[in-house]
């Protein structure tokens, strides 16, 4: 269930509509199945502070070694530039790890 939500500019919206399926990108990028990958894009109507054109919350399940949480937060962070045709410097990821039983999923707690 790995979980990005991202928070776009304005222009990085306008560059997307060609630039291929995100999902897809992401899990070549991080050698990693699409299966369960889920994006939600939500455009920002205003930064302050550092300004970065993609901002991500990456949300992944404990059960995740640290190599492969690398592997998928690094591989959004590749996807992310690829799609909005960014700089690296541009993408800014967040990776936050969730328990066991912290996931609603169908009305069932999920555990691992």
């Amino acid at each position: 269930m790995p979980v990005a939500n991202c928070i776009i500019t304005p222009a990085c919206q306008e560059r997307s509509a060609s630039s291929g399926n995100l999902i897809e990108l992401w899990a070549n990028e991080s050698n990693k199945s699409s299966e369960h990958m889920t994006i939600n894009i939500v455009v920002s109507s205003e930064q302050l502070g550092n300004k970065y054109s993609v901002m991500a919350n990456l949300q992944l399940p404990t059960m995740w070694s640290s190599g492969d949480v690398s592997l998928l937060q690094t591989g959004l962070a590749r996807a992310l530039e690829q799609y909005y045709q960014l700089a690296s410097g541009d993408v800014h990821v967040i990776t936050s790890l969730v328990s066991s039983g912290r996931v609603v999923e169908n009305g069932k707690e999920i555990h691992w």
